[in-house]
């Protein structure tokens, strides 16, 4: 009577959530696939702590600098929260630091393509012959 409904309205609710979490699927499967993938290093926190105390900088200040709140920099120095990539870019930028590093293929002496199981039989057969 009057009101235009919007579209999560007239598809209802679960259809709209489900939707939109395949979309969200849809996006993460790209980032799956790119093979030059970066990932966030082990020890960001310590990284960011030291950078900043070298630069004589507090919580506060840093994060008037980047633009950022103070207890999200707190959180990060100390491991309880994983940056941004927003966030992760204006650290790097700013306390001039590489906070992410690229993930090698590992490489190994077995076929990645067969589906065969190992067993111990097998890691001792593959320890003895490096060690020739």
């Amino acid at each position: 009577m009057g009101k235009q409904t919007s579209y999560r309205e007239s598809v209802g609710h679960r259809a709209f959530v489900a939707q939109t979490l395949e979309k969200r699927e849809q996006k993460s499967r790209y980032r799956d696939i790119s093979s030059d993938e970066k990932v966030l290093v082990s020890n960001y926190g310590a990284v960011v702590r030291k950078a900043r105390e070298k630069r004589g900088l507090d919580h506060a200040t840093l994060a008037l600098k980047i633009s950022e709140k103070k207890s999200i920099i707190t959180s990060v120095e100390s491991g309880n929260m994983k940056p941004n990539e927003k966030l992760i870019k204006r650290l790097e930028n700013f306390l001039n630091i590489k906070l992410m590093e690229e993930v090698e293929e590992s490489s190994s002496s077995y076929k990645s393509g067969s589906k065969k199981n190992l067993t111990m039989g097998d890691l001792i057969n593959q320890a003895l012959e490096d060690n020739k």
